[in-house]
Formats: structure tokens, sequence, C-alpha cells
């Protein structure tokens, strides 16, 4: 994966995007950003937030990475107007900065329409982890009291 990219327009995209507004979320470098280079464009895809942005794309692929590890990444860039961002098989470069995938937790798929559309481990974690809730019961304010919603007022005798 190899792109060219506006770096102020690209930073607002991604404050926008970002999943780790909280400073429970931003533990461990965040939750997983999807960063998508593809014909003339980079998508970016938080869990509930995407966005696509013009870009020069030299090689297409799919890059999965902490979102907050990336915001500080780019924190360090200060007075470019583009960035090149190259990814290989082994680690992310971007200026004098290399970045091993492994270590980092990054996914890379050099076919973006063979690439998953959420992160294997958020796919896999939010569909076992996710307890099913009882519905609340109904509260009624004029009764001040919780009641069964097929309950009608004055048959508490019955």
């Amino acid at each position: 994966m190899f792109f060219v990219i506006d770096k102020p327009h690209f930073q607002r995209v991604l404050s926008i995007v970002r999943d780790d507004r909280t400073k429970k979320r931003q533990g461990l470098a965040g939750p997983f950003l999807r960063l998508e280079a593809k014909d003339d464009y980079v998508e970016l895809d938080g869990l509930e937030v995407s966005a696509k942005i013009p870009a020069t794309v030299y090689e297409p692929g799919v890059l999965f990475l902490k979102v907050t590890l990336f915001r500080k990444l780019l924190q360090t860039f200060k007075g470019e107007k583009f960035l090149t961002i190259q990814v290989t098989a082994d680690e992310l470069l971007m200026g004098f900065v290399r970045l091993p995938l492994e270590s980092n937790e990054m996914l890379l798929y050099a076919n973006p329409d063979q690439a998953p559309p959420v992160h294997p481990s958020v796919r896999l974690s939010s569909s076992d982890s996710i307890p099913k809730q009882e519905p609340m019961p109904e509260y009624c304010p004029f009764w001040l009291i919780w009641h069964k919603p097929d309950a009608e007022p004055g048959n508490d005798d019955k």
C-alpha cells in the first residue's frame, strides 16, 4: 500500500472518524481504524463513522491500525503539506518513522476487495462478549410505581 495525501485535510477527517474520544478508549493505543487506499481516494472507517479523502494512490491496500497511536504519529510531522504513507509486508513507513506491523498490532491486506470491513479481533469480540439484556419494565410517572405493561390500574386485588 502506497499513497500521498494532503496532511491537514487527512488530520481533520481523522479527528471526525476516530473512535478514541474518551480516556478509557485511548488505552493501549485505542480502537482499530480501517484505512483503505484504492483508486483515487483513501477511506477511513471507524466503528461508527467513515469518510473518503482524495489522494494519489500508487498501490492499493487496506491497513488496520490503532487510531490513537496513528494520531500521535501524525502530530510529529509539523508543517508538512503532504504526507507519503507506504506499508510493506513488514512495516509502516512515514517520513523518517518505521513502525513494525506485528509489534503494533497492524494488519495489511494488499487486495482491498478481500479485506474484512472491521478488524478480525473486533468482529470476534463483539459477537461473543455482548450479554443479552433483559428489557426494562415500563415506568409510569402517573402511578409512581414500576408496573407490568399488561397490568391495569385498580386491578391489583384480582
